[in-house]
């Protein structure tokens, strides 16, 4: 029998990056998904749901975008501030989205980059 009482209490530091991986690989994996079903859904789809596959299409390739400037702009600092920018505009168009489809709203402007 295993006594798990007498193991040294550990800072939670590991646990936290395994988090962090487990976060970013399910980010990898689930958004290049997500987009693939929203292309093949959206001409299928009724008025209200193609603009939020249009409204999510668009967050993708614009958050890539975003991710892509904030890396390179990364060599002078200003990308870290970059990236949690972009994570937090990325975030909320998400919910956004979410909060809209809830409420059987359509998206008005579908195609914009502000959230």
């Amino acid at each position: 029998m295993i006594d798990f009482t007498s193991t040294p209490a550990s800072n939670g530091q590991s646990e936290t990056k395994t988090l962090g991986y487990v976060a970013a690989a399910l980010l990898l994996f689930c958004a290049p998904a997500g987009l693939i079903l929203a292309y093949i859904d959206r001409s299928k789809a009724s008025p209200l749901l193609a603009s939020h596959y249009n409204y999510l299409i668009g967050t993708f390739w614009k958050g890539l975008l975003f991710a892509v400037v904030s890396v390179i702009l990364s060599i002078i600092l200003i990308g870290v501030l970059a990236a949690f920018v972009t994570s937090i505009w990325y975030l909320a168009r998400c919910i956004k989205s979410i909060v809209y489809l809830h409420r059987d709203e359509a998206i008005a402007q579908p195609s914009t980059w502000l959230v």
